[in-house]
Protein backbone atom coordinates (compact mmCIF):
# COMPACT_ATOMS: atom_id res chain seq x y z
CA UNK A 1 0.00 0.00 0.00
CA UNK A 2 1.32 3.39 -0.91
CA UNK A 3 1.98 5.86 2.17
CA UNK A 4 -0.57 9.02 2.04
CA UNK A 5 0.67 12.47 2.66
CA UNK A 6 -2.27 14.47 3.25
CA UNK A 7 -1.75 18.62 2.83
CA UNK A 8 -3.92 20.69 5.42
CA UNK A 9 -4.45 23.86 6.47
CA UNK A 10 -6.94 27.44 6.05
CA UNK A 11 -8.09 27.48 3.17
CA UNK A 12 -6.32 29.83 0.09
CA UNK A 13 -2.79 28.86 1.70
CA UNK A 14 -1.85 27.62 -1.57
CA UNK A 15 -2.36 23.47 -1.01
CA UNK A 16 -4.17 22.95 -4.44
CA UNK A 17 -0.87 24.91 -6.16
CA UNK A 18 1.70 22.84 -4.04
CA UNK A 19 0.01 19.45 -4.58
CA UNK A 20 0.24 20.33 -8.25
CA UNK A 21 3.88 21.56 -7.82
CA UNK A 22 4.87 18.13 -6.43
CA UNK A 23 2.83 15.85 -9.01
CA UNK A 24 4.44 18.31 -11.92
CA UNK A 25 1.10 18.26 -13.29
CA UNK A 26 -2.30 20.48 -13.11
CA UNK A 27 -4.34 18.13 -11.35
CA UNK A 28 -6.43 19.97 -8.50
CA UNK A 29 -7.75 23.52 -9.46
CA UNK A 30 -6.12 26.54 -8.64
CA UNK A 31 -7.97 30.20 -7.76
CA UNK A 32 -7.71 32.42 -5.57
CA UNK A 33 -11.15 32.39 -4.50
CA UNK A 34 -11.41 30.45 -0.88
CA UNK A 35 -12.40 27.46 -0.66
CA UNK A 36 -11.89 26.31 -4.39
CA UNK A 37 -11.01 22.82 -3.26
CA UNK A 38 -13.71 21.26 -1.55
CA UNK A 39 -13.37 17.45 -1.55
CA UNK A 40 -10.31 15.47 -0.59
CA UNK A 41 -8.62 14.60 -4.44
CA UNK A 42 -5.95 11.39 -4.38
CA UNK A 43 -3.53 11.50 -6.96
CA UNK A 44 0.15 9.03 -7.00
CA UNK A 45 3.15 10.73 -6.99
CA UNK A 46 6.95 9.18 -7.41
CA UNK A 47 9.71 11.45 -5.89
CA UNK A 48 13.24 9.78 -5.77
CA UNK A 49 12.18 6.60 -7.27
CA UNK A 50 9.57 6.55 -3.92
CA UNK A 51 5.37 6.19 -4.84
CA UNK A 52 2.75 7.52 -2.62
CA UNK A 53 -0.51 9.73 -2.93
CA UNK A 54 -1.01 12.64 -2.47
CA UNK A 55 -3.91 14.18 -1.10
CA UNK A 56 -5.53 17.72 -1.28
CA UNK A 57 -7.90 18.95 0.97
CA UNK A 58 -10.35 21.37 1.63
CA UNK A 59 -9.58 24.56 3.48
CA UNK A 60 -10.04 24.44 7.38
CA UNK A 61 -12.93 26.11 8.48
CA UNK A 62 -14.00 26.05 12.08
CA UNK A 63 -17.09 27.86 12.12
CA UNK A 64 -19.31 28.92 9.16
CA UNK A 65 -21.70 27.29 6.76
CA UNK A 66 -22.62 24.45 5.85
CA UNK A 67 -20.28 23.34 2.83
CA UNK A 68 -17.34 25.09 5.29
CA UNK A 69 -18.43 22.50 7.67
CA UNK A 70 -18.66 19.82 5.54
CA UNK A 71 -14.98 20.94 4.34
CA UNK A 72 -14.00 20.62 8.35
CA UNK A 73 -15.09 17.23 8.15
CA UNK A 74 -13.18 16.26 5.42
CA UNK A 75 -10.25 17.69 6.33
CA UNK A 76 -10.40 16.00 10.32
CA UNK A 77 -11.78 12.62 7.82
CA UNK A 78 -7.76 13.13 5.35
CA UNK A 79 -6.16 13.83 8.82
CA UNK A 80 -7.17 10.55 10.12
CA UNK A 81 -6.28 8.23 6.92
CA UNK A 82 -2.74 10.34 6.67
CA UNK A 83 0.22 8.54 7.06
CA UNK A 84 1.79 12.05 6.60
CA UNK A 85 0.35 15.42 7.34
CA UNK A 86 1.64 18.10 5.39
CA UNK A 87 0.29 21.34 7.29
CA UNK A 88 0.85 24.45 5.35
CA UNK A 89 0.49 27.93 6.35
CA UNK A 90 0.79 31.54 4.21
CA UNK A 91 3.70 33.88 5.02
CA UNK A 92 2.03 36.71 3.38
CA UNK A 93 -1.25 36.84 5.37
CA UNK A 94 0.63 35.95 8.74
CA UNK A 95 -0.12 33.87 11.67
CA UNK A 96 -3.29 33.80 11.81
CA UNK A 97 -6.26 32.23 14.82
CA UNK A 98 -7.36 29.37 12.40
CA UNK A 99 -3.36 28.68 11.85
CA UNK A 100 -2.89 28.06 15.81
CA UNK A 101 -6.00 26.04 16.00
CA UNK A 102 -5.07 23.59 13.13
CA UNK A 103 -1.75 23.43 15.23
CA UNK A 104 -2.98 22.68 18.48
CA UNK A 105 -5.43 19.81 16.91
CA UNK A 106 -2.30 18.27 15.17
CA UNK A 107 -0.18 18.29 18.11
CA UNK A 108 -3.13 17.36 20.54
CA UNK A 109 -4.74 15.09 18.35
CA UNK A 110 -2.42 13.63 16.24
CA UNK A 111 1.02 13.51 17.32
CA UNK A 112 1.48 9.55 16.85
CA UNK A 113 1.66 10.82 13.27
CA UNK A 114 3.85 12.09 10.98
CA UNK A 115 3.29 15.76 11.00
CA UNK A 116 5.66 18.13 8.68
CA UNK A 117 4.48 22.32 8.69
CA UNK A 118 5.78 24.30 6.09
CA UNK A 119 4.98 28.14 5.61
CA UNK A 120 4.29 28.54 1.56
CA UNK A 121 4.65 31.30 -0.17
CA UNK A 122 8.23 32.46 1.19
CA UNK A 123 9.68 34.04 -2.13
CA UNK A 124 12.01 36.95 -1.04
CA UNK A 125 14.56 37.22 1.68
CA UNK A 126 12.26 39.68 3.66
CA UNK A 127 9.44 37.22 3.23
CA UNK A 128 12.10 34.51 4.84
CA UNK A 129 12.65 36.55 7.88
CA UNK A 130 8.99 37.29 8.39
CA UNK A 131 8.22 33.24 8.17
CA UNK A 132 10.68 32.64 11.35
CA UNK A 133 7.44 33.77 13.18
CA UNK A 134 5.76 30.79 12.79
CA UNK A 135 7.85 28.74 15.07
CA UNK A 136 5.01 30.29 18.07
CA UNK A 137 2.83 27.48 16.36
CA UNK A 138 4.74 24.90 18.30
CA UNK A 139 6.72 23.53 14.95
CA UNK A 140 10.16 24.14 15.83
CA UNK A 141 11.53 23.38 11.84
CA UNK A 142 9.37 24.55 9.47
CA UNK A 143 10.08 24.16 6.18
CA UNK A 144 10.41 27.99 4.26
CA UNK A 145 8.84 27.05 0.48
CA UNK A 146 7.14 28.58 -2.37
CA UNK A 147 4.62 26.20 -4.12
CA UNK A 148 4.46 28.86 -6.82
CA UNK A 149 8.12 28.55 -8.07
CA UNK A 150 9.71 25.37 -6.54
CA UNK A 151 12.13 26.57 -4.00
CA UNK A 152 12.10 24.43 -0.72
CA UNK A 153 9.57 21.70 -1.84
CA UNK A 154 12.48 18.71 -2.96
CA UNK A 155 14.36 19.33 0.44
CA UNK A 156 10.58 18.80 2.02
CA UNK A 157 9.89 16.11 0.22
CA UNK A 158 13.06 14.20 0.61
CA UNK A 159 12.46 14.66 4.33
CA UNK A 160 8.89 13.73 4.68
CA UNK A 161 9.78 10.30 2.28
CA UNK A 162 12.77 9.64 4.59
CA UNK A 163 10.86 9.50 7.43
CA UNK A 164 8.42 6.47 5.85
CA UNK A 165 9.45 3.01 6.52
CA UNK A 166 11.08 1.54 3.69
CA UNK A 167 8.35 0.37 0.92
CA UNK A 168 8.46 -3.58 -0.19
CA UNK A 169 8.47 -3.50 -4.27
CA UNK A 170 4.96 -2.99 -5.88
CA UNK A 171 3.15 -6.07 -7.27
CA UNK A 172 2.15 -5.69 -10.48
CA UNK A 173 -1.47 -6.49 -11.15
CA UNK A 174 -2.49 -8.26 -13.19
CA UNK A 175 -6.59 -7.21 -13.40
CA UNK A 176 -7.02 -3.39 -13.75
CA UNK A 177 -9.82 -1.76 -12.31
CA UNK A 178 -12.76 -0.75 -14.22
CA UNK A 179 -12.87 2.99 -14.06
CA UNK A 180 -16.46 4.39 -13.81
CA UNK A 181 -17.33 7.98 -14.44
CA UNK A 182 -20.19 9.43 -12.43
CA UNK A 183 -21.03 12.41 -14.73
CA UNK A 184 -24.26 14.34 -14.98
CA UNK A 185 -25.71 17.71 -14.29
CA UNK A 186 -25.64 19.61 -11.25
CA UNK A 187 -27.47 18.42 -8.08
CA UNK A 188 -28.77 15.19 -9.41
CA UNK A 189 -27.22 13.01 -6.54
CA UNK A 190 -23.80 11.82 -8.32
CA UNK A 191 -21.77 12.33 -4.37
CA UNK A 192 -24.35 11.09 -2.67
CA UNK A 193 -24.71 7.78 -5.09
CA UNK A 194 -20.45 7.53 -5.00
CA UNK A 195 -21.22 8.02 -0.89
CA UNK A 196 -23.92 5.24 -0.56
CA UNK A 197 -21.44 2.50 -2.54
CA UNK A 198 -18.41 3.38 -0.69
CA UNK A 199 -20.38 3.63 2.73
CA UNK A 200 -18.50 6.54 3.72
CA UNK A 201 -18.97 10.59 3.57
CA UNK A 202 -16.38 10.07 0.99
CA UNK A 203 -17.46 13.10 -1.13
CA UNK A 204 -18.95 16.32 0.40
CA UNK A 205 -22.73 15.79 -0.38
CA UNK A 206 -24.86 19.42 -0.08
CA UNK A 207 -28.32 20.58 -2.30
CA UNK A 208 -26.24 23.20 -3.35
CA UNK A 209 -25.78 23.14 -6.92
CA UNK A 210 -21.89 23.04 -7.91
CA UNK A 211 -20.50 21.33 -5.04
CA UNK A 212 -18.32 19.15 -6.64
CA UNK A 213 -15.22 21.00 -8.54
CA UNK A 214 -12.89 18.23 -9.17
CA UNK A 215 -13.09 14.94 -10.53
CA UNK A 216 -12.86 12.75 -7.35
CA UNK A 217 -11.06 9.05 -7.59
CA UNK A 218 -12.46 6.64 -5.06
CA UNK A 219 -11.65 2.53 -5.04
CA UNK A 220 -13.37 0.11 -3.72
CA UNK A 221 -13.79 -3.83 -4.60
CA UNK A 222 -16.91 -6.19 -5.67
CA UNK A 223 -17.39 -9.62 -6.62
CA UNK A 224 -13.10 -9.70 -6.46
CA UNK A 225 -13.18 -6.63 -9.40
CA UNK A 226 -11.57 -3.40 -8.59
CA UNK A 227 -13.30 -0.39 -9.58
CA UNK A 228 -12.75 3.32 -9.41
CA UNK A 229 -15.47 5.66 -9.33
CA UNK A 230 -14.82 9.42 -10.33
CA UNK A 231 -17.01 11.91 -8.86
CA UNK A 232 -17.57 14.47 -11.14
CA UNK A 233 -18.28 18.11 -11.14
CA UNK A 234 -22.14 18.52 -12.72
CA UNK A 235 -21.83 19.40 -16.11
CA UNK A 236 -23.75 22.52 -16.95
CA UNK A 237 -24.29 24.26 -20.11
CA UNK A 238 -22.11 26.25 -21.38
CA UNK A 239 -23.57 29.56 -21.64
CA UNK A 240 -24.28 28.79 -17.80
CA UNK A 241 -20.55 28.38 -16.89
CA UNK A 242 -19.33 30.92 -15.08
CA UNK A 243 -15.10 32.29 -16.05
CA UNK A 244 -12.62 30.38 -14.20
CA UNK A 245 -13.40 27.81 -11.46
CA UNK A 246 -16.64 26.38 -13.32
CA UNK A 247 -14.94 26.68 -16.36
CA UNK A 248 -12.12 24.28 -15.27
CA UNK A 249 -14.37 21.78 -13.97
CA UNK A 250 -15.96 20.78 -16.87
CA UNK A 251 -13.01 20.66 -18.70
CA UNK A 252 -12.07 18.14 -15.44
CA UNK A 253 -15.49 16.21 -16.83
CA UNK A 254 -14.44 15.75 -20.38
CA UNK A 255 -11.12 14.33 -18.82
CA UNK A 256 -12.74 11.91 -16.34
CA UNK A 257 -15.41 10.65 -19.65
CA UNK A 258 -12.17 10.18 -21.52
CA UNK A 259 -10.22 8.14 -18.92
CA UNK A 260 -13.32 5.88 -17.83
CA UNK A 261 -14.25 2.67 -19.24
CA UNK A 262 -17.67 3.32 -18.11
CA UNK A 263 -19.84 6.53 -17.95
CA UNK A 264 -22.72 6.17 -15.46
CA UNK A 265 -24.74 9.18 -17.09
CA UNK A 266 -27.20 10.26 -13.90
CA UNK A 267 -30.77 12.39 -13.84
CA UNK A 268 -32.88 13.26 -11.84
CA UNK A 269 -35.77 10.94 -11.76
CA UNK A 270 -38.30 14.08 -11.20
CA UNK A 271 -36.70 16.51 -13.36
CA UNK A 272 -36.72 14.09 -16.72
CA UNK A 273 -34.06 13.56 -19.54
CA UNK A 274 -33.42 17.35 -21.04
CA UNK A 275 -30.81 18.33 -23.55
CA UNK A 276 -28.04 18.96 -21.51
CA UNK A 277 -28.30 15.28 -20.38
CA UNK A 278 -28.61 13.83 -24.04
CA UNK A 279 -25.07 16.42 -24.62
CA UNK A 280 -23.42 13.73 -21.71
CA UNK A 281 -24.49 10.72 -23.22
CA UNK A 282 -23.26 11.97 -26.53
CA UNK A 283 -19.87 13.23 -25.42
CA UNK A 284 -19.51 9.73 -23.53
CA UNK A 285 -20.91 7.94 -26.71
CA UNK A 286 -18.10 9.78 -29.39
CA UNK A 287 -15.24 8.62 -27.35
CA UNK A 288 -16.64 5.20 -27.79
CA UNK A 289 -16.86 4.63 -23.82
CA UNK A 290 -19.38 2.32 -22.36
CA UNK A 291 -22.36 4.35 -20.71
CA UNK A 292 -25.39 3.02 -18.13
CA UNK A 293 -28.37 5.57 -17.68
CA UNK A 294 -28.65 6.06 -14.17
CA UNK A 295 -32.50 7.68 -13.18
CA UNK A 296 -31.73 8.81 -9.27
CA UNK A 297 -33.85 9.68 -7.03
CA UNK A 298 -36.95 6.99 -7.72
CA UNK A 299 -37.80 7.38 -4.38
CA UNK A 300 -39.53 10.72 -4.59
CA UNK A 301 -41.40 10.14 -7.14
CA UNK A 302 -44.69 8.62 -7.15
CA UNK A 303 -45.41 5.22 -8.97
CA UNK A 304 -47.72 2.85 -9.95
CA UNK A 305 -46.87 -0.97 -11.00
CA UNK A 306 -46.67 0.88 -14.85
CA UNK A 307 -45.09 4.06 -13.75
CA UNK A 308 -41.32 2.81 -15.01
CA UNK A 309 -42.36 1.29 -18.19
CA UNK A 310 -43.89 4.45 -19.51
CA UNK A 311 -40.87 6.42 -17.60
CA UNK A 312 -38.49 4.22 -19.58
CA UNK A 313 -40.73 4.37 -22.60
CA UNK A 314 -40.32 8.38 -22.65
CA UNK A 315 -36.77 8.62 -22.27
CA UNK A 316 -36.13 6.01 -24.64
CA UNK A 317 -37.94 8.79 -26.99
CA UNK A 318 -35.71 11.40 -26.52
CA UNK A 319 -32.76 8.62 -26.94
CA UNK A 320 -33.17 7.92 -30.37
CA UNK A 321 -30.32 5.29 -31.72
CA UNK A 322 -29.06 5.15 -28.31
CA UNK A 323 -31.57 2.48 -27.20
CA UNK A 324 -28.88 -0.06 -26.75
CA UNK A 325 -27.87 2.09 -23.84
CA UNK A 326 -29.22 -0.22 -20.46
CA UNK A 327 -31.37 2.23 -18.02
CA UNK A 328 -31.69 1.92 -14.90
CA UNK A 329 -34.23 3.30 -11.23
CA UNK A 330 -31.89 3.80 -8.51
CA UNK A 331 -32.02 5.85 -5.33
CA UNK A 332 -28.80 6.85 -3.64
CA UNK A 333 -31.13 7.16 -0.26
CA UNK A 334 -32.39 4.07 0.13
CA UNK A 335 -29.52 2.76 -1.83
CA UNK A 336 -32.31 0.32 -4.48
CA UNK A 337 -29.88 -0.95 -7.51
CA UNK A 338 -27.15 0.73 -6.43
CA UNK A 339 -25.10 -2.79 -6.42
CA UNK A 340 -26.69 -3.88 -9.86
CA UNK A 341 -25.94 -0.35 -11.22
CA UNK A 342 -22.55 -1.49 -10.24
CA UNK A 343 -22.81 -4.78 -11.91
CA UNK A 344 -24.40 -3.85 -15.34
CA UNK A 345 -21.50 -1.49 -15.45
CA UNK A 346 -18.96 -3.89 -15.23
CA UNK A 347 -21.04 -6.36 -17.66
CA UNK A 348 -20.94 -3.33 -20.03
CA UNK A 349 -17.13 -3.00 -19.64
CA UNK A 350 -16.65 -6.76 -20.46
CA UNK A 351 -18.76 -5.94 -23.88
CA UNK A 352 -16.67 -3.03 -24.78
CA UNK A 353 -13.51 -5.34 -24.34
CA UNK A 354 -14.66 -8.40 -25.94
CA UNK A 355 -13.24 -10.24 -28.71
CA UNK A 356 -14.89 -11.88 -31.04
CA UNK A 357 -13.54 -15.15 -33.25
CA UNK A 358 -13.55 -14.56 -36.78
CA UNK A 359 -15.25 -18.03 -37.29
CA UNK A 360 -17.99 -16.50 -35.07
CA UNK A 361 -18.58 -13.73 -37.00
CA UNK A 362 -18.45 -15.15 -40.32
CA UNK A 363 -21.33 -17.87 -39.04
CA UNK A 364 -23.60 -14.64 -37.92
CA UNK A 365 -22.66 -12.78 -41.23
CA UNK A 366 -23.91 -15.58 -43.28
CA UNK A 367 -27.04 -15.80 -41.52
CA UNK A 368 -27.42 -11.98 -41.83
CA UNK A 369 -27.32 -11.72 -45.35
CA UNK A 370 -29.41 -14.67 -45.46
CA UNK A 371 -32.33 -12.68 -43.63
CA UNK A 372 -32.08 -9.50 -45.30
CA UNK A 373 -30.25 -9.18 -48.47
CA UNK A 374 -28.52 -5.71 -48.89
CA UNK A 375 -29.80 -3.35 -51.64
CA UNK A 376 -28.48 -0.88 -53.74
CA UNK A 377 -29.58 2.59 -55.47
CA UNK A 378 -27.81 1.51 -58.83
CA UNK A 379 -28.88 -2.17 -58.70
CA UNK A 380 -25.40 -3.31 -58.82
CA UNK A 381 -25.46 -6.27 -56.22
CA UNK A 382 -23.04 -5.73 -53.13
CA UNK A 383 -21.30 -8.55 -52.13
CA UNK A 384 -19.98 -9.68 -48.66
CA UNK A 385 -17.48 -11.66 -48.48
CA UNK A 386 -16.16 -11.91 -44.87
CA UNK A 387 -15.73 -9.80 -41.68
CA UNK A 388 -13.62 -9.85 -39.25
CA UNK A 389 -12.89 -7.92 -35.38
CA UNK A 390 -9.95 -5.03 -35.38
CA UNK A 391 -8.00 -4.70 -32.58
CA UNK A 392 -8.83 -1.53 -30.32
CA UNK A 393 -10.30 -0.68 -27.43
CA UNK A 394 -13.99 -0.98 -27.89
CA UNK A 395 -15.37 -3.27 -30.67
CA UNK A 396 -14.51 -2.49 -34.26
CA UNK A 397 -15.26 -5.04 -37.17
CA UNK A 398 -14.29 -5.23 -40.84
CA UNK A 399 -16.58 -5.95 -43.62
CA UNK A 400 -14.51 -6.64 -47.30
CA UNK A 401 -16.80 -6.57 -49.82
CA UNK A 402 -16.71 -5.50 -53.91
CA UNK A 403 -17.71 -2.26 -53.81
CA UNK A 404 -18.29 -0.17 -50.23
CA UNK A 405 -19.88 2.49 -52.23
CA UNK A 406 -22.85 0.64 -52.77
CA UNK A 407 -23.56 0.40 -48.85
CA UNK A 408 -27.05 2.23 -47.88
CA UNK A 409 -27.38 3.48 -43.96
CA UNK A 410 -30.59 1.40 -43.31
CA UNK A 411 -28.47 -1.99 -44.25
CA UNK A 412 -25.27 -0.82 -41.98
CA UNK A 413 -28.13 0.15 -38.85
CA UNK A 414 -29.50 -3.53 -39.83
CA UNK A 415 -26.10 -5.06 -38.96
CA UNK A 416 -24.74 -3.13 -36.32
CA UNK A 417 -28.49 -4.20 -34.37
CA UNK A 418 -28.18 -7.73 -35.61
CA UNK A 419 -24.43 -7.54 -33.89
CA UNK A 420 -25.77 -6.05 -30.52
CA UNK A 421 -28.31 -8.29 -30.37
CA UNK A 422 -26.22 -12.27 -31.09
CA UNK A 423 -23.16 -10.82 -29.36
CA UNK A 424 -24.99 -8.87 -26.51
CA UNK A 425 -23.10 -5.70 -27.14
CA UNK A 426 -25.19 -3.23 -24.88
CA UNK A 427 -23.64 -0.69 -23.68
CA UNK A 428 -21.18 0.04 -25.77
CA UNK A 429 -20.42 1.83 -28.80
CA UNK A 430 -19.65 -0.04 -32.58
CA UNK A 431 -18.28 0.65 -35.34
CA UNK A 432 -18.65 -1.22 -38.97
CA UNK A 433 -15.61 -0.09 -41.13
CA UNK A 434 -16.03 -1.10 -44.89
CA UNK A 435 -13.08 -2.46 -47.25
CA UNK A 436 -13.20 -3.36 -50.96
CA UNK A 437 -12.16 -6.50 -51.34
Amino acid sequence: MKPLIAIVGRPNVGKSMLFNRILREKSAIVDSTPGVTRDRHISPGEWQGKSFLLMDTGGYCPEGDVISMAMLEQTLMAIRDADIILFLADVRSGLTYDDLEISKLLQRTFQHKQIFFAVNKVETPQLAIDAESFVSTGFTKPYFISAKDGSGVAELLDDMLDSLPVQEKTVIEKDLPTNLAVVGRPNVGKSSFVNALLGANRLIVSDIPGTTRDAIDSRFTRKKQDFVLIDTAGLRKRTKIDAGIEYYSSLRTDKAIERCDVALVMIDARSGIENQDMKIINMAVERKRGVLLLINKWDLVEKDSKTSAHYEKEVRSHMGNLAYIPLLFVSALTKKNLYRAIDTAQEISQNRSRKITTSALNRFLEVALAEKHPSTKSGKELKIKYMTQIEAPWPVFAFFCNDPELLQTNFRKFLENKLREHFKLDGVTVSLRFFKK
